[in-house]
């Protein structure tokens, strides 16, 4: 019986690690200014769930962004434990989200402005990773127009709205809209957008629209 229950607690402590190990790139960079919080409490609330969800045997795609979603979910969740209203919460989770995109994106942004017309550079090597972030079984994309002018493209389905209804957590889809303007935001000197999403507001679509910034 000893055994057996041992056997059990190496079994739980591997699987811990595994989760553990999705969530803390992420993690480490959640701050909240003068609030102290328990990092841990958000690692066992995302074990669990990542338990739930059958994280280990999900597809790239889905498993990726189980990962971001479940980060979001159990922040929102433990933040509020320590009485951060969800508005403040959603700023801090983003950032977070912002800080573990950082590295890749500088990158990508010191390529495209290299080239002689930024936004340009932009919509093609958006193009070419199209299909990896939006894929159609998540996101249902088209896009409309995608040249040195304009990339306007549009999802009728979002899987991160439908993630946090089935979590009963629709006050939550805010922060999902707001992650899917982090490229943007790191941009804004060389790219514009307008970004329709009624996902948030339960609605069927959600469109960007991006232009060169206006000087």
């Amino acid at each position: 019986m000893t055994e057996n229950k041992e056997s059990a607690t190496a079994a739980d402590s591997d699987f811990a690690k595994k989760a553990t190990a999705h969530l803390d790139p992420i993690l480490e960079h959640l701050e909240t200014e003068e609030v102290v919080i328990d990092k841990e409490k958000i690692s066992e609330l995302f074990v669990k769930l990542w338990d739930y969800e059958d994280g280990e045997k999900l597809e790239p795609a889905t498993q990726r962004l189980t990962i971001i979603g479940l980060f979001m979910y159990t922040s929102h969740n433990v933040l509020d434990d320590y009485n951060i209203r969800i508005d403040r919460a959603r700023k801090f989770i983003t950032q977070a989200l912002r800080g573990w995109m950082k590295s890749d994106m500088d990158k990508a942004i010191a390529e495209e402005k290299k080239s002689d017309n930024p936004f340009k550079a932009f919509v093609e090597a958006g193009q070419k990773s199209f299909d990896d972030n939006f894929t159609w079984e998540h996101f249902m994309p088209s896009t409309k127009i995608a040249d040195a002018t304009e990339w306007n493209f549009k999802m009728k389905k979002c899987w991160f709205a439908q993630f946090f209804i089935r979590f009963g957590r629709v006050d939550y889809i805010q922060t999902a809209c707001e992650f899917d303007k982090i490229q943007w935001d790191a941009r804004k000197d060389y790219v514009d957008l307008k970004l329709t999403n009624l996902f948030a507001k339960l609605g069927t679509i959600c469109q960007f629209k991006y232009t060169p910034a206006k000087d």
